[in-house]
């Protein structure tokens, strides 16, 4: 993984990531603190080896021998005998195997010193406890290695006793509250990785541009930033308030403005691979750009489902597509004008009634209403039922022409939105590009695709060098030559 992969992960798991981070932190904490505080107090013992009228060769040998036997008490400072002998003494509750694993000892190197270490949770006990195993333990060696001398006096004597007073740590040694605290922030924030890393690998969803353009073949139209909190009011008087997903919108206009198979208007079908409510959003909302920019537009609820292109766009209608397909309701009867300034009619759609036996749309009818839309509009916007649900969006699509096939932001599977790419080309449609719509980024300008008509933004062309980046200037078509699509042989 390259830096930009470690960014897209932190920027799309950053809110999982802190959380278990600070879990790892209070869980840290809330360790130590149900940890009982435990002190320490430290002794210093030392071992010595004396014989009368030693020279200095014999002094070389005591003192050899007291590092020896130093070492070797160091095991026996914590033997049963030891421990027991201490527990009768101070009358301690404690069994000879929780003395073992309170009381340390250490023989630096080289020396005949024994630094010893009694933790208890009472600081006055581990402080008693200190001061009774020098004496108990100096007994203990005397009686074992100088009991049974003769009494020549020329045997050496080897002795233990207590250097210094004993020494109470100030404080408690454990918990360590920071390093509990730190180690659970350490250990959260490892844990939020790892989620995060396999997240990102087992998770088929598509959630942002890059998704579509590594998964996919399919040219990105448009970036949509989600929507308001109330959709039903969102395109009832013109393009949303929020200065992005507007502009968004006109860029998708823009980019979908591309010659109509023949002469005469442009036809698009807006679909997606499991349906929803995005796809009627984005049909909403390019019919709107397009006709706030003087094409005079007709836009076509073919879905039949309960998301009505009509209550978005805040209209009512007796008349619907299938009563114009059967021939109860002339075309210009039917098709309902959006507002009165803007160039925008639509031809509503209804919900088929559960369980009933709704005919599949045929494909002469829905292209002869093409043509007769065609000659009324300069663009003609079709909302299609999903791909892979309903083989009327293939009906559509063939009889229509380019697909604009739409891909709701976290949603939406890659597997799902390459197969609706397959079946659409299994019939021979051509897919226009993807939209990416409900986008949970938060961008302070408009994504510009990748494929860009001929557009002036502050007297400039834009070209295909502009890929990825934003624009938040005002956009009027470019002088000349009408908008085209990037060849392949164009570098991307």
């Amino acid at each position: 993984m390259d830096l930009n992969a470690y960014r897209r992960l932190l920027r799309l798991h950053w809110v999982a990531i802190l959380l278990l981070t600070l879990l790892g932190a209070a869980a840290g904490a809330a360790v130590a603190q149900s940890q009982s505080p435990v002190y320490a107090a430290k002794a210093q013992m030392l071992v010595t080896v004396s014989a009368p009228g030693e020279d200095s060769s014999q002094a070389y040998q005591g003192a050899l021998l007291s590092q020896q036997r130093a070492k070797s008490y160091t095991t026996l400072l914590t033997g049963q005998s030891v421990l027991r002998q201490l527990t009768d003494q101070l009358g301690l509750p404690y069994s000879v195997e929780h003395m073992k694993s309170h009381i340390t000892a250490d023989n630096p190197t080289d020396t005949a010193v024994i630094d010893v270490t009694v933790r208890d949770r009472s600081a006055r006990q581990a402080r008693e406890i200190a001061q009774a195993l020098g004496p108990a333990f100096s007994r203990i060696v005397s009686s074992a290695e100088n009991s049974g001398q003769q009494g020549d006096g020329k045997a050496p004597v080897i002795n233990v006793r207590t250097l210094e007073p004993v020494q109470l740590l100030d404080g408690p040694v454990s918990p360590h509250k920071d390093f509990d605290i730190l180690l659970g922030l350490a250990v959260g924030l490892f844990l939020g990785l790892v989620w995060a890393v396999g997240r990102e690998v087992t998770d088929t969803r598509i959630r942002d541009v890059q998704d579509l353009e590594q998964n996919t073949d399919v040219d990105v139209l448009g970036v949509l930033p989600r929507g308001g909190r109330n959709r039903d009011l969102e395109f009832r008087t013109g393009l949303p308030d929020a200065p992005v997903r507007a502009q968004a919108f006109r860029w998708l206009a823009l980019t979908t403005e591309i010659p109509a198979r023949g002469a005469g208007a442009r036809a698009y079908v807006v679909t997606s691979p499991l349906g929803g409510e995005e796809p009627a959003g984005v049909a909403a909302g390019l019919a709107i750009a397009l006709a706030e920019s003087g094409t005079r537009t007709i836009v076509v609820d073919a879905q039949r489902s309960r998301v009505q292109l009509a209550d978005l766009l805040g209209l009512s209608s007796p008349w619907a597509l299938t009563d114009v397909l059967d021939g109860r309701v002339s075309l210009d009867e039917a098709l309902r004008t959006w507002h009165d300034d803007v160039p925008l009619r639509v031809l509503a759609g209804r919900v088929a009634e559960p369980g009933a036996d709704t005919p599949p749309l045929r494909q002469a009818e829905v292209a002869d209403l093409r043509g007769r839309l065609t000659a009324r509009a300069d663009a003609v916007v079709f909302l299609a039922p999903s791909v892979l649900t309903r083989s009327d969006a293939t009906v559509v699509a063939r009889a229509v022409g380019q697909v604009i096939l739409v891909a709701e932001a976290g949603v939406t599977r890659v597997p799902d939105f390459v197969q609706s790419v397959q079946r659409l080309r299994s019939v021979g449609v051509g897919v226009l590009g993807a939209v990416l719509s409900g986008e949970r980024r938060r961008r302070s300008r408009p994504y510009v695709p990748a494929v860009s008509p001929p557009a002036r933004l502050n007297g400039r062309d834009v070209r295909r060098e502009d890929r990825g980046r934003s624009h938040t200037a005002e956009w009027s078509p470019g002088n000349g030559g009408g908008p085209r699509r990037a060849s392949k042989a164009e570098p991307r």
